[in-house]
């Protein structure tokens, strides 16, 4: 079977089981559809009805007539940067080959066996790696001052080879080239509230973000020649409650004139850290700044991670996963009906594949059909994703 049924189904399971024994209102996610079809900026230009995930402090920011919004969304993310699945792929091809062969000594058999020794000694720190995100958020604004309720919830899956060996005998042993997959589910609850006040005549915003978080993991490993379908993943996985923990964000926005904002963003000030089969998983502080300006007609950002950003998970050999972002984005407003976005993010981590590197190119549209309805998209070579949201807002 192709990779794309055994490797992709494996990750899918992964989450498909996390969010079944999770609560029945656990909703699946990765993104914020609006911020998505602008290249990822969020912290300078979310609204009241996507501050809670961008910035708390952003949830001043509001049409003058809205009051209220309701926002529900659902994403997907798929990650090769160095093409895991092809290689697997042809290794179970070579495999196949080689079984096929009338004797082991056979010129077929021959080759089949050096193909997959080849195929071993290029796989060492490839990884691939999967999201599903959902989101939910009720935003109020007042006088000068919002709040919001929200729920986030990530399913995320990675998978990688390791134990490697491309020696003739190994490439055929079942406890050589291990394939390895892990599964993190996150669900965070928070509460968002923020302040507006002026600040030497400059319209300026604090806002918090409690928040508790509970976490879910899932570990399966398998031999790199029988990966094949789920089947043997719920019997065969380990999946663990890894507990709760509480933490806050913080965010700050400054207008500095009518059109132009600055603002900054910085998640878990309360860090935490979970074990994992002798590995540990970190929730650390990350911050990120963003500026903006916006008029009627047009809208156009960008974001910086001011940290580099460790995959939520906690096996150190997805390390080639974290992120740095750079991100650009642009939003053309037509009357408040319809919106065109489009915008690039690229990732400056340190350390990581040059394939990791490439600039990921977004695009979203968003219309007010009664109510919202927003779809955006971004790729790049070796990786995909989409979001689509809707809700209200009066």
């Amino acid at each position: 079977m192709k990779l794309t049924n055994s490797i992709n189904g494996k990750i899918l399971s992964i989450v498909a089981l996390t969010l079944l024994s999770h609560s029945a209102h656990a909703i699946p996610f990765t993104f914020e559809g609006r911020s998505l079809g602008m290249g990822g900026v969020s912290v300078a230009t979310a609204d009241l009805a996507t501050a809670a995930w961008a910035n708390p402090a952003m949830l001043t920011n509001q049409r003058p007539d809205d009051d209220f919004s309701l926002l529900i969304g659902v994403g997907t993310f798929v990650r090769d940067d160095d093409d895991l699945k092809t290689d697997i792929d042809n290794f179970q091809a070579a495999d196949a080959r080689f079984q096929a062969a009338a004797a082991p000594t056979d010129p077929d058999a021959i080759q089949a066996l050096q193909d997959m020794s080849d195929i071993i000694t290029g796989i060492d720190g490839k990884v691939a790696a999967a999201d599903v995100t959902g989101v939910a958020a009720m935003g109020m604004a007042f006088d000068s001052y919002a709040m919001a309720l929200s729920i986030r919830v990530d399913a995320i899956g990675g998978s990688t080879v390791t134990n490697l060996s491309q020696s003739a005998a190994d490439v055929l042993d079942p406890t050589k080239n291990i394939v390895n997959l892990e599964g993190v589910l996150a669900t965070e609850f928070g509460l968002s509230l923020a302040k507006e006040f002026g600040f030497y005549d400059r319209r300026t915003s604090i806002g918090i973000k409690p928040k508790i978080v509970d976490l879910q993991a899932f570990v399966y490993k398998e031999s790199i020649r029988t990966i094949d379908g789920i089947n043997d993943v719920f019997d065969n996985g380990k999946k663990s409650d890894l507990g709760t923990f509480a933490s806050f964000d913080l965010g700050a926005a400054i207008d500095l004139t009518n059109s132009f904002r600055l603002a900054l963003n910085v998640n878990n000030i309360i860090t935490d850290e979970f074990n994992l089969g002798g590995q540990t998983l970190n929730f650390d502080t990350t911050s990120r700044i963003g500026a903006a300006y916006h008029n009627r007609f047009l809208t156009v950002a960008v974001d910086y991670d001011l940290t580099e950003n460790k995959p939520l998970l906690a096996d150190t050999l997805y390390g080639n996963l974290k992120t740095q972002y750079l991100a650009v984005g642009a939003e053309f407003n037509a009357f408040d009906f319809a919106q065109l976005r489009v915008g690039a993010r690229k990732n400056l981590a340190s350390g990581i594949s040059a394939s990791a590197k490439d600039t990921a190119l977004t695009a979203g549209v968003g219309f007010w059909l009664g109510f919202n309805l927003d779809v955006a998209a971004t790729f790049t070579d070796n990786s995909v994703g989409g979001f689509v949201q809707t809700g209200f807002r009066f």
